[in-house]
């Protein structure tokens, strides 16, 4: 108990780990909204944008009640997301992220089940967010609250997201496993081969002797026991949690590159940095810092902003 309660009094998640993984969640529903107008994420209820069975009414039906374009609620919460994304007053927005997210999953109908999962952990994070007083959740905070109830708080929340996240795992594995394609090893090959949700011309030429041979067998396995060795990390020890960590990110940006579903493959991403990296072992921007200077010189562009008797408008 003594042990517990020293890890609890040490624990801070406010590092950019935690940001970046908001930062990740509000992209992947920026992008459904930015490229989607309400006419196709509402294509099939947009003459009944009901809250009649909602516990809590969305975005979407109460605009629909009250009058209000349903364009105009879109772009707000496009500005809201960008503002999220870009981790400024985490305590301030954490429930607006869980707002957007939650009227995306219960009134939108073009989604791929990303939506869920966002809703989940965006909602899981608003204690978090609620506690966290930093100008951005990029910005690191030597010191968690004072507070042991407030660090008991954020400690607790964080266990729940990645049980939950390690929930999410185990119950992919184990339904594939209830579906024969997948236990004898032929889904992906269907899957892939399918005209619709399946890979594009120009990657299914190239797969195409993989696919036709007994080796997408192994590849079709391989993703169950890899979504059960995600699981298994949760209780692995630091040096095998970043080694699935990092397999966990090639994975679904796998599944971006090669499905396409793009938002959901984001979302994950963010799952599985919130499930497996600790909490202040933070992301180094130093490169991406360095290649913005290379490209971008800000000394070298203040020059062509200026006002009307020529001064530079930069002080």
């Amino acid at each position: 108990m003594n042990k517990l309660i020293e890890q609890i009094n040490q624990f801070n998640p406010y590092f950019n780990v935690y940001g970046l993984a908001r930062t990740l969640l509000a992209i992947s529903s920026l992008l459904t909204l930015l490229f989607n107008n309400t006419t196709t994420l509402l294509t099939y209820n947009r003459n009944d944008v009901s809250c009649e069975y909602l516990t809590a009414p969305s975005a979407f039906c109460v605009a629909d009640h009250f009058n209000i374009s349903l364009e105009l609620i879109r772009f707000l919460m496009i500005l809201c997301l960008f503002i999220i994304a870009s981790g400024w007053r985490p305590q301030y927005t954490g429930i607006i992220h869980w707002y957007i997210a939650y009227t995306l999953q219960w009134s939108a109908t073009t989604i791929d089940g990303g939506e869920q999962i966002n809703t989940v952990l965006t909602f899981l994070l608003i204690p978090i967010t609620l506690l966290d007083r930093r100008k951005n959740h990029f910005y690191k905070t030597v010191e968690n609250c004072n507070n042991f109830y407030s660090k008991y708080i954020t400690w607790l929340f964080m266990i729940l997201i990645k049980i939950q996240v390690g929930i999410i795992y185990l119950n992919a594995a184990l339904e594939r496993l209830k579906n024969p394609e997948w236990a004898d090893g032929t889904a992906l090959y269907y899957f892939f081969s399918d005209p619709i949700f399946g890979l594009p011309p120009y990657q299914l030429n190239v797969l195409e002797p993989l696919l036709n041979s007994p080796f997408i067998i192994l590849v079709t396995w391989a993703v169950t026991v890899f979504e059960l060795f995600l699981v298994i990390c949760m209780f692995a020890s630091s040096p095998l949690k970043r080694f699935g960590h990092n397999l966990g990110i090639i994975f679904h940006i796998g599944i971006i590159f090669t499905i396409g579903i793009v938002t959901f493959g984001i979302t994950m991403c963010a799952a599985v940095i919130l499930y497996l990296r600790q909490w202040n072992n933070e992301y180094s921007f130093t490169k991406v810092k360095k290649t913005l200077k290379k490209y971008i010189n800000l000394k070298n562009t203040k020059r062509f902003f200026v006002d009307s008797s020529g001064r530079s408008i930069f002080k």
